[in-house]
């Protein structure tokens, strides 16, 4: 059994008492001094009062590595190991991203004695098993609350204040990026590449937003928190992920005039016989809690058994989010490494030998929205709602935009709960009706 997490006081007779009295500050050394980094130093040195009155000694930041110098060349070193094996050096802070050396500088500071945090969710999802074990063997702790949704302390919220449920499901809008893309083409009607450019202009959108907009830091978030919730260790690969980069203006308008917001959302459900994750954009109503949710803020839902639905909101994006996370992440940490406990007994459980069993992709139910092009001729309706009954899939309703051009019209239907392996095949077949069907149909699941 290998723990992983938040830790607790050990007995007082386990304390080294002359290592705490003679510990006169919290010292710090910072891997990566970009924008997260930079937000990190400003709010530890603009709120060392309150640093020092939560933790009872002060927090200094002694060491800063980073790819070039920087602006404070007295705590400028150039390689990241003269920090990892600095003997005054509490605290490892790791912000480059990534893969390597990210996760050879975790495992490294973990080996040589020091206390970990990260925001690196890429690396959490790849590396958990190694990394989390490598924690345990060390009895050191890795803090990584802003690895998922910025400043919500979902991480804390999950292992913490649900630590005594049953957890039946993880839904979330976990990308600002997205988010922020999304909520440019609902609310002004512009188109992705647009909505992109805009996220790019206000800071909230890389100049390669790949990772992204196609779904994939979404996923590994998901994975952290499923993960968490469920005490294995849930992969990326298990994960069903589609993005946004292909969404047309014409589906957020035709939606929006529905009653409904188009989320990126992860979802992880707990069935009987395995879980059910994917990462995909979502129809929600105008009344379900994540269509208040825009611009660049986050939202996670937590099903509890006992406990029902927790919302957890807030800012998702942005330094001064992410760089709070990191710096409540030093406080606490901070406040059982001045009594010489941090990694002795971690809470959240993570057990390397448990087996999750992931539901296949296509097995899962929901209800859908469909756009068809097709045709403008008697008989097409008849036709599709023909071969989608074949395959089992049920219409709740049909209706028909205005639309049409060139002789080509729309016709958009929702159905009752279906399989998505069912949809699927009844969609291929009626795609390939290229008599009727004029451009692959739109598919997009309708979150309840």
């Amino acid at each position: 059994m290998i723990y992983a997490g938040r830790d607790i006081l050990r007995p007082a007779y386990l304390y080294n008492f002359g290592e705490i009295m003679e510990k006169k500050c919290i010292n710090v050394g910072l891997i990566g001094y970009g924008t997260v980094g930079k937000g990190v130093v400003k709010i530890l040195e603009e709120n060392k009062k309150i640093a020092l009155r939560k933790v009872g000694k002060p927090i200094k930041v002694k060491s800063i590595c980073d790819l070039y110098p920087i602006d404070r060349t007295e705590l400028y070193v150039k390689n990241f190991r003269n920090i990892i094996k600095d003997p005054e050096i509490d605290v490892v802070i790791e912000l480059i991203g990534g893969y390597e050396p990210a996760r050879t500088i975790i495992i490294e500071s973990l080996k040589a004695g020091k206390n970990v945090i990260t925001a690196n969710k890429a690396v959490l999802a790849k590396y958990w098993d190694q990394i989390f074990t490598t924690a345990q063997e060390c009895q050191k702790s890795i803090y990584y609350e802003a690895a998922v949704g910025g400043v919500i302390p979902v991480v804390q919220g999950l292992s913490e204040g649900l630590a005594s449920e049953e957890i039946l499901e993880i839904k979330g809008i976990l990308n600002g990026t997205t988010n922020f893309i999304l909520s440019e083409m609902t609310k002004k009607g512009v188109a992705y590449e647009e909505a992109l450019k805009g996220a790019q202009n206000a800071g909230f959108a890389e100049a390669d937003p790949s990772f992204d907009v196609k779904g994939v830091d979404t996923a590994n978030k998901l994975a952290i928190l499923a993960s968490l919730a469920w005490g294995g260790w849930i992969k990326v690969k298990d994960i069903s992920v589609k993005g946004i980069a292909d969404l047309d203006i014409d589906d957020v308008l035709i939606a929006k005039n529905f009653g409904y917001d188009i989320k990126l959302i992860g979802s992880a459900e707990k069935a009987k016989d395995g879980i059910d994750l994917s990462v995909q954009p979502c129809l929600v109503n105008h009344h379900h809690a994540f269509a208040t949710v825009e611009n660049e803020y986050n939202a996670v839902m937590i099903t509890g058994k006992d406990s029902g639905d927790v919302l957890f909101y807030g800012k998702g994006a942005g330094q001064g989010p992410a760089a709070s996370a990191v710096v409540s992440d030093i406080i606490n940490m901070s406040e059982f490494i001045v009594t010489n406990t941090a990694g002795i007994v971690p809470e959240v459980v993570y057990d390397r030998k448990k087996k999750i069993k992931i539901l296949p992709a296509g097995r899962s139910k929901a209800p859908y929205y469909l756009r068809f092009s097709v045709a403008d001729k008697p008989g097409v309706l008849a036709k599709i709602s023909g071969i989608l009954g074949k395959f089992k899939v049920s219409i709740a309703s049909v209706s028909q935009p205005d639309m049409e051009e060139d002789g080509i019209t729309e016709i958009i239907v929702t159905t009752h709960k279906t399989s998505r392996e069912n949809l699927e095949k009844a969609l291929k077949q009626i795609d390939a009706t290229k008599s009727i069907v004029k451009a692959k149909t739109v598919k997009i699941k309708i979150e309840n």
